[in-house]
């Protein structure tokens, strides 16, 4: 069962999509993949949304993007896994409005996704601000946090 956490982005989504994206993390980048966007220039592509948003009177909310981390046991699921997992999860609650980039970090003892999206919609109708739903496969556990189950790993 997997963990996540959510934060903000206020300040800089550049700093925080070159952390996600380092060689070093990812197998070389191997395990670096987007939606809507290119990793090598989501900020700007982030940017430019953003801009086309507040031009459409969509200015609503002082979030750049968010930074999702989806954490797994140590031995739960391999590096590909994780990654499909993630994508998975990002287009189920993003529902393909919103840009993004998914990297899966293997440098720890425990793999894990890190997940950037805009916090404004591509989608004219819909450039308002994310608000971050609970998804039907979510669960809150005692402490708080969400957690996501999938059904094949138990």
């Amino acid at each position: 069962m997997a963990y996540l956490k959510i934060f903000p982005i206020k300040v800089t989504d550049k700093k925080a999509l070159d952390y996600i994206t380092n060689p070093d993390k990812t197998d070389e980048k191997l395990l670096v993949s987007s939606f809507g966007c290119s990793p090598e220039t989501a900020d700007l592509e982030f940017s430019m949304t953003r801009e086309m948003a507040k031009k459409n009177g969509m200015d609503k909310g002082d979030n750049l993007a968010f930074h999702l981390i989806q954490s797994f046991k140590p031995g739960e699921v391999d590096a590909e896994t994780a990654h499909r997992l993630g994508q998975q999860f990002a287009d189920e609650v993003l529902k393909g409005k919103y840009e993004y980039v998914i990297s899966t970090h293997v440098d720890k003892n425990h793999i894990h996704n890190h997940i950037i999206f805009n916090a404004k919609s591509k989608r004219i109708p819909d450039q308002t601000s994310i608000r971050i739903p609970t998804p039907r496969f979510t669960k809150k556990r005692a402490s708080g946090s969400r957690c996501y189950q999938n059904p094949k790993l138990q």
